[in-house]
């Protein structure tokens, strides 16, 4: 793992030379390092840092504390001066550093990474508006892998043991939810405690997203076979088998409250044609996926749906009922023309292509992470999009993209999360990369590794460093740091079909 350059130092020194009024000079900081290394170097303005310690072999802390400055290491005594301090530390084990000086005191914590954590990489050039961003460091299709939480100076401050999942979702009431491959929801309290499963009703939960309500309810969509007829695919009249999604709001307890059945809704005749060649080229064990949903946002009289595969987004109004079929299309963003579609005006591209994470702001406008894929291509460069809804006069203006010159492709995956303050939280999907840029579009931080499917940008008041501390001081408590990884994926036909679709894009 590494940072880059002198970036945290530079804010620090402009934050230094902001406040220089005092005629006296102040004292310099001290020096501490360690070994194994800390991540980041330290500074006195970074609060959490990582190390990949060796539980057999004692991290060895080494200070340089100037005169006027003292500095405790895991409750050792203040001292100034050079000195070490060995501390034995196991896999998710902390300990703190505590740094005296004229100003006062900063405690500093430093956690154990386990020793199979991926490595990863940071830019920071400037401040950030997210305090955290949750995402999943993702390894393989199937493959168990750690959900994490980085804070703004790209420390991970929570994980959970590896799962093979690729979405890790924040929630209102302070728990984190994993939806793993397998099928259905799991739902962590911060001390790692699994508080709720649930999976959908009719067919297993799909992956790609889910939502807690204020109600307390959740929102998911199945993942389900049924016989479908592909004529408008150019195929023979024979049934084949599709994978449909069944939209539903589920109470705690599982019960359905109500379900939208995309199948009744969108006819298989939607699948954007570049789809159908890469369906016709990649099916999975005869099974098709002329939809392939991803995201789920509420809105003020309904959702919105989102479909990679019909290049669309949907807004549709609260379903009344179990039959699947309540929930009228209010309008349609993007893919093939139909009654409610809105006319695209000023987009150069036209649209998005294989879109993921789409999102309603208070505003109205509409954000969502074009991957423009194409299909089986060739791609274009992939972009964050925002676009105005005018229901009026049924169109959808586009008023702002972003693309960052390291992303030229992204095959799948991905989002585009617009902040209050007007930054925008990337995560690059297939190309390895979550990202934040100001206003002006320029890039203030910036981290790489491993696949992303969701970056979920984490505002201030929303957690704070102290609870994922304290939750993963719980964890090591309970044993769960040293866990071993769950089972890999054993994927039934329907989720290996959407997994094969997920994957189709990545081959160029």
């Amino acid at each position: 793992m590494r940072v880059a350059g002198a970036c945290l130092a530079v804010t620090l020194l402009a934050l230094g030379l902001a406040a220089c009024v005092p005629v006296k000079e102040p004292s310099s900081p001290p020096i501490i390092t360690a070994t194994p290394a800390l991540f980041p170097g330290f500074q006195t303005n970074v609060s959490d840092y990582v190390v990949r310690c060796d539980p057999n072999t004692p991290t060895d802390v080494q200070v340089d504390a100037p005169a006027g400055t003292t500095v405790s290491v895991n409750g050792s005594p203040a001292a100034t001066g050079q000195f070490s301090v060995p501390v034995t530390q196991d896999v998710g084990q902390a300990f703190t550093i505590d740094v005296t000086d004229g100003g006062g005191t900063t405690t500093h914590h430093v956690r154990c990474l386990p020793t199979n954590f991926p490595n990863w990489a940071v830019e920071k050039n400037g401040p950030t508006q997210a305090d955290f961003y949750a995402t999943v460091l993702v390894q393989g299709f199937g493959t168990p892998a750690y959900s994490v939480v980085f804070d703004s100076n790209g420390v991970p401050v929570w994980w959970l043991p590896p799962h093979p999942t690729f979405l890790l979702q924040p929630f209102s009431n302070g728990n984190l939810a994993i939806m793993p491959l397998n099928g259905g929801m799991e739902e962590y309290s911060l001390d790692g405690t699994k508080v709720k499963s649930l999976n959908t009703v009719g067919g297993g939960a799909d992956f790609h997203d889910v939502v807690l309500l204020p109600n307390g309810n959740y929102v998911m969509a199945t993942v389900q076979p049924i016989p479908c007829v592909l004529t408008s695919w150019g195929l023979d009249p024979t049934p084949k088998s599709c994978l449909d999604h069944v939209f539903q709001e589920l109470t705690p307890q599982g019960v359905p409250v109500w379900t939208w059945d995309t199948n009744a809704h969108i006819p298989v005749s939607e699948t954007a044609p570049e789809w159908i060649v890469e369906q016709l080229n990649d099916v999975k064990n005869g099974v098709y996926d002329p939809w392939h949903y991803n995201a789920i946002e509420p809105t003020s009289d309904g959702y919105i749906f989102n479909f990679r595969h019909l290049d669309a987004a949907y807004r549709i109004s609260t379903p009344t009922d179990l039959t699947g079929l309540s929930g009228p299309i209010q309008w349609k963003l993007g893919g093939t023309t139909r009654p409610e579609s809105l006319t695209i005006q000023g987009d150069p591209d036209g649209g998005p292509s294989g879109q993921h994470d789409t999102r309603l702001l208070p505003d109205g406008t509409v954000t969502m992470f074009d991957n423009g894929t194409l299909g089986l291509g060739p791609s274009r460069q992939p972009r964050d999009v925002r676009y105005i809804i005018d229901t009026q006069a049924k169109t959808a203006t586009l008023v702002g993209a972003l693309t960052d010159p390291d992303v030229t492709s992204s095959g799948c995956c991905g989002s585009a999360r617009l902040l209050p303050g007007g930054d925008i939280v990337t995560g690059w999907g297939s190309t390895p990369q979550i990202s934040e840029h100001a206003p002006d579009l320029t890039r203030v931080f910036h981290i790489g590794g491993t696949f992303v499917y969701r970056a979920t940008p984490i505002l201030p008041g929303e957690f704070t460093a102290q609870q994922f501390r304290d939750g993963m001081d719980a964890q090591f408590a309970a044993g769960l740091s040293t866990q071993a990884a769950a089972a890999p994926a054993n994927l039934n036909p329907a989720l290996a079909a959407t997994i094969a679709s997920e994957q189709c894009c990545l081959k160029r």
